[in-house]
């Protein structure tokens, strides 16, 4: 819950399947800890993911819901580029999120010190060794979020076999240096920099509606992933007639 740029709350929880629930539960904790109505929130914000299909659906549909009902607007922030201010700043900034089997959701992003994010590569789902071999010879980047840490290891070794130096950083406002790879420090929760960024971009003109409002997914779910093939084929002719 921000007021301005002000923290008021902020709910943690472990990622679990607790669907739309388990996000009404923190929503309210969030309100009564910072004495605020649902009614006098002005502006919903959301993650719009890649991130957990179950945990996006139960999000999304929650907010557009209240949304919807208070008459408020909302405006969406893809979590890469939450991910992206919470590190910054960067010229060149490598987002990094676990996606399961030894994969990532990963994109290249440029972040202002007061918070800008420009893309500068579209989201990916990738392994992380191909993605870094895409990266050969490039210097002065820096990378951020779990999967940077979870593949912490492959990273030095990637940057040692360049002839570039690896450093972690122990604050996310340094810069890489030229020749360098550099890792931000973890964070815990993305919620204040959602908020941020939502009300930057409301101010700057984004009038976002709750129809509006997208999932990023960037890789197909498992179901679609395991869905036969035949099936699928024949589900298509179908709705062609």
């Amino acid at each position: 819950m921000l007021r301005g740029g002000r923290v008021l709350s902020l709910c943690e929880r472990e990622l679990r399947d607790g669907g739309g629930a388990a996000v009404l539960a923190d929503i309210d904790r969030a309100l009564a800890e910072a004495s605020v109505r649902v009614a006098d929130v002005e502006l919903f914000a959301a993650a719009l993911g890649p991130g957990s299909f179950t945990g996006l659906r139960a999000g999304l549909a929650t907010v557009k819901a209240l949304a919807a009902t208070l008459g408020r607007p909302v405006v969406g922030v893809p979590t890469l580029h939450a991910l992206a201010h919470a590190a910054r700043p960067a010229r060149r900034l490598c987002a990094l999120l676990p996606a399961g089997r030894g994969e990532v959701f990963a994109q290249m992003l440029l972040v202002t010190h007061e918070g800008g994010v420009e893309e500068l590569s579209a989201p990916e789902h990738v392994p992380p060794a191909r993605l870094l071999e895409g990266m050969s010879g490039e210097g002065c980047v820096k990378f951020a979020g779990g999967g940077a840490h979870k593949f912490g290891v492959l990273l030095r070794e990637r940057a040692d076999a360049l002839g570039l130096d690896f450093r972690e950083l122990t604050d996310a406002r340094e810069e890489p240096r030229e020749g360098e790879w550099a890792l931000a420090p973890e964070v815990s929760s993305l919620a204040s920099d959602v908020g941020a960024l939502a009300l930057s971009r409301y101010e700057a003109g984004e009038r976002g509606g709750a129809d509006e409002l997208r999932a990023i997914y960037v890789r197909p779910s498992d179901a679609e992933l395991n869905e036969p093939r035949g099936r699928v084929n024949n589900v298509t002719r179908s709705a062609k007639g």
